[in-house]
């Protein structure tokens, strides 16, 4: 994140409203950049696992209701980040 103290974006030595809102607007964008990364990351490793054949059957029988409430969850955060991103970009 970018701290304050950087937030001086023209370097004139005040730090305004204007200047403050583009940081945290910035820091907004990045914190759901870094989120739906992750969310990627930790939808591809655990399919790969799954796929792997290092869990055996029964356990991911067992455990697939969990999995795809997971897998649901993770491909509805990608979804809604590119779909918030696509509708930002059009205003």
């Amino acid at each position: 994140m970018t701290p304050i103290r950087n937030a001086d974006l023209n370097n004139d030595g005040v730090v305004d409203a204007t200047e403050l809102a583009a940081v945290d607007e910035h820091n907004k964008i990045e914190t759901q950049t870094r989120i739906t990364v992750a969310s990627f990351i930790c939808m591809v490793i655990t399919a790969a696992i799954l796929i792997s054949g290092l869990i055996p059957e029964q356990r991911i029988t067992a455990l697939n209701p969990l999995l795809s409430t997971l897998m649901i969850a993770f491909a509805g955060i990608i979804g809604a980040y590119f779909g918030m991103t696509g509708w930002m970009s059009k205003k």
